[in-house]
């Protein structure tokens, strides 16, 4: 059954963004697998059968829980192939959402992360009352840095951190809501 307050699927410049599914088990277990593309991601590789079981629950799991994660699939407009998801998490106090987001590497390079983080943008400011949008991402991830850089989020903050054991040294970014 459709949810009619569901805000997906919505489409953005050269990309859809909807809910990830079963079916989309091939692609996400192809990128989920490359390990250049993990490098700075906070999830691992799992089995077809865990990540099955996540492609169906974040199918169905309500778009922005205070405190809880939900994934959504980057599609491509015209076949609907899933190319990557995102990362949405809204803080306990409903202030802020954290972004990530990974794009299988077949799709790097066009532009298409940078319409989808966009899109996100948009997705996150229409469908809550957040203050702001965050990115982190580790200092050399390079091609994530320009990815929120073109979607207009400023560099916040530098940190020192420890992320899977190896110290390293992370960026904040931050996009703001925009009142009139």
């Amino acid at each position: 059954m459709i949810d009619p307050d569901d805000p997906l699927p919505c489409a953005g410049e050269r990309v859809v963004l909807r809910r990830l599914r079963a079916t989309d088990l091939a692609s996400f277990q192809a990128y989920r697998h490359d390990p250049d593309l993990g490098r700075y991601q906070g999830w691992s590789p799992t089995t077809d059968d865990a990540a099955r079981a996540f492609l169906e629950e974040m199918g169905a799991v309500p778009l922005f829980r205070p405190g809880e994660w939900a994934q959504i699939g980057i599609a491509e407009p015209a076949t609907d192939a899933l190319l990557g998801d995102i990362g949405l998490h809204l803080a306990t106090d409903g202030r802020a959402v954290e972004i990530g987001f990974t794009l299988a590497r077949a799709a790097q390079g066009q532009g298409v992360a940078t319409a989808a983080v966009r899109a996100a943008l948009q997705l996150v400011f229409r469908a809550t009352a957040v203050e702001r949008v965050v990115g982190v991402t580790d200092v050399r991830n390079r091609a994530s840095i320009g990815v929120l850089e073109r979607v207009g989020m400023r560099h916040l903050e530098t940190r020192d951190a420890v992320f899977r054991g190896e110290a390293c040294v992370e960026l904040v970014y931050a996009k703001a809501r925009v009142t009139a």
